[in-house]
C-alpha cells in the first residue's frame, strides 16, 4: 500500500501563491502587455526639506536680483515700479554698486533722492558715482547747496567726494575746509590722509625710511643693481607698446604711462620677459611676492605732465619709488612736505596721504614703483584683506 507524503505549510502556502497568479494572470486581457509592479521607497523628509528650501531660496534670489543683471531700461523699470519701497531701492543701488554696475546704481539712487531728497545714503553713494565716473560737476551741484545750508553730515563718504570735487574745480582751500570740518568731526585723522579704506592701529607718517619700513635688504638690492633694472626698461621705451597710459582720470595734463611686471603678488609673464633679470630680482622678495594688495612697475612721464592732488585707496600698504632717469623739474608732494628723486635712490612714502606730481624738465622720468604690506599689518590682517579693487589703479 502506498503511503502518500501530507504536504507541509510551507509548500502549500507556496502551492497557493502560485494559484492565486496563475487564475489572476488567467484572468487578464491577453492583448495589454503584462503590469511590472514596482515596489517605490519614500523618499526621507530631510531630504525633501532641503530640496525645498533650496527650490524657495532660488526663486527668491530670482525675483530679489533679478534687475541687476537686465539693461539700464530694466534697472529704471524697476526703480520705478518700487519707487515707494526705499529700503528696496537702497538694497538694490548698493548691490549694483558691489558689481561695479554704476550706471544702473546711479538711476536707482536718483530716484531715491527724487522721493527724498536728504536720504544721505543715496547722497553719498551718488557723490562716489559721480567722482568715480569724472562728473566732479554732479557732486558739486548735489553737495554745495546741501552744505551750505548747514546739513550736518556724518559719512565720511560725502566730505571725501565733496573735497575731492573742489580740488578738481581747482577751489583747493574750500576743499581743505571741508576735510577740516571732517577731522573735527572725528571722521578723518588728518586733512590729508583721506583713503577709501582705513585700518586703525597702524603708524601715520607721510614719509618712510627703509629701517622704519622693514625693507633694508631689498632697498640696498634695488640700489645695488639701479642700472639693470633702469636699462631694461629703457630698451622698451622706443621699440615696445607695452607701455600703456594710467586710466584713473589722475593726470591733470600731459603724458603719463606704465608697465606692470607684479600684480597681487604675481610675475605677469609677458612683461617679465621683456625684463627678466629685474623680475629675477625682484622674485627673491617675500615682500613682494607676498602681497596681494600690491604692484611693481614702471612709471614713465613725459615732460608737461602734472598728476593731480589724490589718495590712494588704503592705508594697509606703502609706496616705493626707485628713480631710474630723473631730469630736473621733477617733484612729488605728499602731505605738506615736497622732494624730489634721485637716480639709484628710493623714496618711500604712505599713498594714503594726499600726494601729486608735476614735471616741469625737458626730458622723460622714468622711475621703478614697488608696493609693500604696512610694517604693522599683521599676518592674520594680509590673510583676511581681500585685493583692492583693479579699477582703483594708482600709478605714481
Amino acid at each position: 500500500m502506498e503511503t502518500r507524503k501530507r504536504p507541509s505549510k510551507k509548500q502549500n502556502s507556496s502551492s497557493n501563491r502560485c494559484s492565486e497568479e496563475t487564475a489572476s494572470s488567467s484572468k487578464e486581457d491577453p492583448k495589454k502587455p503584462p503590469i511590472v509592479r514596482v515596489q517605490s521607497k519614500p523618499v526621507p523628509t530631510l531630504v525633501m526639506a532641503v530640496v525645498i528650501l533650496s527650490y524657495s531660496i532660488a526663486l527668491f534670489v530670482v525675483w530679489r536680483w533679478y534687475p541687476s543683471n537686465t539693461s539700464e531700461s530694466s534697472t529704471d523699470h524697476s526703480a520705478q515700479t518700487h519707487g515707494n519701497d526705499l529700503d528696496y531701492l537702497r538694497g538694490l543701488g548698493w548691490h549694483l554698486m558691489k558689481q561695479r554696475e554704476l550706471d544702473g546704481a546711479k538711476i536707482v539712487f536718483e530716484e531715491i533722492i527724487s522721493k527724498d531728497a536728504n536720504d544721505r545714503t543715496a547722497i553719498a553713494a551718488l557723490a562716489s558715482i559721480y567722482n568715480t565716473q569724472g562728473t566732479f560737476d554732479k557732486t558739486l551741484q548735489l553737495l554745495t547747496e546741501r552744505f551750505e545750508s548747514g546739513n550736518d553730515f556724518d559719512d565720511i563718504v560725502i566730505y571725501r567726494a565733496f573735497g575731492e570735487a573742489l580740488i578738481r574745480d581747482g577751489r583747493t582751500i574750500e576743499a581743505y575746509d571741508i576735510h577740516s570740518r571732517a577731522v573735527e568731526k572725528g571722521l578723518l585723522k588728518s586733512v590729508y590722509q583721506r583713503p577709501m579704506e582705513y585700518i586703525d592701529n597702524l603708524r601715520s607718517q607721510p614719509w618712510w625710511t627703509a629701517a622704519d619700513a622693514g625693507v633694508t635688504d631689498l632697498v640696498k638690492e634695488l640700489e645695488k643693481h639701479w642700472m639693470t633694472i633702469r636699462d631694461e626698461a629703457l630698451n622698451l621705451i622706443n621699440v615696445d607698446v607695452s607701455f600703456s597710459a594710467e586710466k584713473e582720470d589722475l593726470t591733470k595734463h600731459g603724458n603719463w604711462k606704465q608697465l606692470i611686471i607684479f600684480n597681487e603678488g604675481r610675475a605677469i609673464q609677458h612683461n617679465c620677459k621683456k625684463t627678466p633679470s629685474t623680475c629675477g630680482l625682484l622674485s627673491k622678495y617675500h615682500e613682494l611676492t607676498n602681497c596681494k594688495r600690491c604692484q611693481v612697475k614702471y612709471s614713465l612721464m613725459q615732460p608737461g605732465t602734472q598728476v593731480w592732488p589724490h589718495c590712494g585707496p588704503s592705508n594697509s600698504k606703502l609706496r616705493l619709488h626707485l628713480g631710474l632717469q630723473i631730469p630736473d623739474g621733477a617733484k612729488i608732494r605728499v602731505a605738506d612736505t615736497t622732494r624730489s628723486w634721485e637716480e639709484g635712490k628710493t623714496l618711500i612714502f604712505d599713498d594714503s596721504f594726499e600726494h601729486e606730481v608735476w614735471h616741469d624738465g625737458e626730458s622723460a622720468r622714468l622711475i621703478l614703483i614697488l608696493d609693500i604690506w604696512h610694517p604693522d599689518i599683521t599676518e592674520e590682517q594680509k590673510t583676511q584683506l581681500l585685493p583692492l579693487r583693479p579699477t582703483r589703479d594708482r600709478n605714481n
